[in-house]
């Protein structure tokens, strides 16, 4: 194992402690507060998404910011419009590996994002549009265009050693040559981004924010090895992971209750608290009409920490506008692959859809 990278000399409490005072008086209180409730079942004030990123990285060199599926979920990509903002962020982090890209495009998206250059909403669009989840995440919600836009932004203060590179970490896939769905490299969507990583960020001695949706990035072999299991099974490194917490339909468990005193926003940590303790079933989405991989397991076996955005009914959708899909020539690939994929009609992405994020439905346990 690379000892320099996961730092094993310094245990959990103490890694708390030591992120807490790079952060200051209000994040070690923070900290002491959550540490203190362990116990007690209090609700601590917790750090912030920017802060509990920024302590993570001091022992670090990969963490992973987890979006709830279904994805969309806009007040997840408010606070990460947040933390890229953060001037203190491109002194710590090289590159952003995220899942709404494929790569094929990866040198476009290092135009616009990394070199600043002039590029066309026509070439920049297939980048996000042409991954292996299309049709059924096309990623035309306006939050993923907006994040690629706002590293370009960050990007265009900084001079080219500090500038953050975005890496596309979806297969790459050229839509045009597929003709049936054993074309599509969906075996290869835990693989492909952890070579990426191993070969773009760790061999070179880099950092990386993992931008991915949340089951990608649990410490799990369990349905299939995810990415951060892939990239520790392969090199040794952990990954510090940060995932949404969405209390699901029903609230088996009582999650929502638990997490009602917190502030929107908050980042409670898994080590040696009660969220470290719950069964992990009764938190994460599985498959429906199928017994979750997660029940019986403590949750904070396989992730770090969660980030509480807020009660089901105060999230909100990111929907693309429906606009988009009465491009005709769009409209006949995606129901073209549609076809292939075997996803069925597509009709209500012409249809304007409500505000609310849609309730997620427990897994069996």
């Amino acid at each position: 194992m690379d000892t320099r990278n996961n730092m094993p000399g310094l245990s959990r409490r103490g890694f708390l402690a030591a992120s807490a005072a790079g952060l200051g008086a209000a994040g070690l209180a923070a900290s002491g507060v959550a540490a203190a409730s362990a116990s007690t079942g209090d609700s601590p004030a917790g750090l912030d998404l920017t802060g509990a990123v920024l302590a993570a990285f001091r022992t670090h060199r990969l963490v992973g910011l987890g979006e709830a599926t279904p994805h969309q979920l806009q007040e997840h990509h408010d606070v990460l419009q947040t933390l890229l903002a953060d001037p203190r962020l491109p002194g710590v982090v090289n590159d952003i590996v995220v899942e709404f890209g494929s790569a094929l495009y990866q040198d476009t998206i290092d135009a616009f994002v990394l070199d600043g250059q002039p590029v066309a909403d026509a070439d920049l669009l297939p980048a996000w549009r042409n991954t292996t989840q299309s049709p059924g995440e096309t990623w035309d919600a306006p939050v993923y265009a907006q994040f690629f836009r706002r590293v370009r932004a960050v990007n265009w203060t900084l001079p080219p050693s500090k500038r953050i590179r975005v890496l596309l970490g979806d297969p790459p896939l050229d839509w045009s040559k597929v003709t049936s769905r054993s074309q599509i490299p969906l075996d290869q969507r835990d693989t492909y981004p952890a070579s990426v990583v191993e070969e773009h960020v760790l061999a070179k001695g880099r950092r990386a924010l993992l931008c991915y949706g949340g089951p990608h990035l649990l410490h799990t072999n369990d349905p299939a090895p995810s990415i951060v299991s892939l990239i520790e099974q392969q090199t040794g490194v952990r990954t510090y992971t940060i995932v949404d917490l969405v209390p699901l339909q029903g609230d088996r468990g009582g999650l929502a209750t638990k997490l009602a005193g917190y502030p929107r926003g908050t980042v409670i940590p898994a080590a040696r608290t009660w969220l470290g303790q719950i069964n992990a079933g009764d938190a994460l989405p599985g498959k429906s009409g199928r017994t979750s991989p997660y029940c019986g397991i403590p949750l904070g076996e396989i992730q770090d920490a969660g980030l509480y955005l807020g009660q089901p009914a105060q999230l909100t959708e990111s929907w693309p506008n429906p606009a988009i899909y009465l491009d005709p020539t769009y409209w006949a690939e995606l129901q073209r692959r549609s076809a292939i994929q075997g996803f069925g009609d597509l009709g209500t992405y012409r249809q304007e859809m409500p505000p609310g994020y849609p309730p997620i439905p427990a897994a069996a346990c």
